[in-house]
């Protein structure tokens, strides 16, 4: 009966391993300092170019910063 089930499971535990390995690219994706840097240089510029109200900027300022804050908590967790 475990074979039975084991066979019957496994594609999900398959399903689950891929949903894992994606959340984990996505959690490195959000949280890689320098692409939060790059974002936030690159939100400079366009508002200095006059391509983003200030208000807009200061949105995705926030929103950058916090990102990055917990970007280099979650790293010092990690340490």
């Amino acid at each position: 009966m475990i074979i039975i089930d084991d066979l019957l499971l496994l594609p999900f535990k398959g399903l689950m391993a891929v949903f894992e390995k994606v959340h984990e690219l996505a959690e490195q994706e959000l949280s890689d300092e320098s692409k939060l840097k790059e974002e936030l240089l690159r939100m400079q510029t366009l508002y200095e170019l006059d391509q983003i109200s200030e208000e807009e900027y200061q949105i995705k300022e926030v929103d950058i910063l916090r990102r990055l804050e917990r970007a280099i908590k979650m790293k010092q967790n990690k340490l």
